[in-house]
């Protein structure tokens, strides 16, 4: 099912009917570009964002303005979860990595479709524990493993996205930038380059700018579980 041309995100598109109609009248669509700033830390969460497409950073803003990656979301997932709640703020900012298009709902008109509709509150919820799930696994990530695996699993999750699971050729969709990347699996952008680097000299991929194209899935996967350089 399509909205405004656009796929509907997963938990959406698995509601019944009866749900999801209610739930899309009361939301607007909303696009982004590249480095866009989609929320702010101090505002009022008064809006939940479904994403459709594209990529958004979640970041915090530490000493001398250094900003901390926190997350990364993709399509299907939700940005701006405070707004389930009554009151307070979002916390975090979110920068949209690349041109992005989210479903924007009011949080209580949300709140009051939730009350009306279980099955709503359900596929909320469960949403919910999937991002948690991901959040608490990017942490494992960054204490267990090394860059270098971290930054193979992320672009085996971006292949996963642009093309079949495939030990072909597959070329990641978007302009992806190496700090993009650093953000991604909480590195630092020198580090990144090195890194892709050496993955093409060891035939795993081939650069360009801002385009990486996977060459030899099987080896990034080996990468995952195999540091470099051991």
């Amino acid at each position: 099912m399509k909205i405004l041309g656009v796929m509907l995100p997963g938990f959406l598109a698995a509601l019944p009917e009866s749900a999801r109609t209610p739930l899309l009248a009361a939301t607007r669509q909303h696009q982004w570009s590249r480095g866009a700033v989609v929320l702010h830390a101090d505002d009022p969460a008064e809006t939940l964002y479904v994403l459709q497409s594209g990529h958004a950073r979640l970041y915090r803003l530490g000493s001398s303005a250094r900003e901390i990656t926190v997350n990364v979301h993709g399509p299907s997932e939700l940005l701006g979860l405070t707004a389930l709640l009554d009151g307070g703020k979002y916390g975090l900012y979110a920068e949209a990595m690349d041109d992005m298009s989210a479903l924007m709902i009011g949080g209580e008109a949300l709140r009051e479709l939730m009350g009306r509709h279980p099955d709503l509150s359900v596929a909320l919820s469960t949403q919910v524990v999937r991002q948690t799930r991901s959040l608490q696994e990017r942490l494992a990530q960054l204490v267990f493993l090394e860059v270098s695996q971290r930054l193979a699993l992320a672009l085996i999750e971006l292949a996963n996205e642009s093309g079949e699971a495939s030990d072909t050729q597959i070329a990641l969709r978007g302009r992806i930038s190496h700090q993009d990347l650093a953000h991604a699996v909480g590195s630092t952008r020198e580090t990144i380059t090195k890194l892709l680097g050496e993955f093409r000299a060891k035939g795993l991929l081939d650069l360009g700018y801002r385009r990486i194209v996977v060459m030899d899935r099987g080896g990034l996967e080996r990468a995952t579980r195999q540091p470099l350089g051991n």
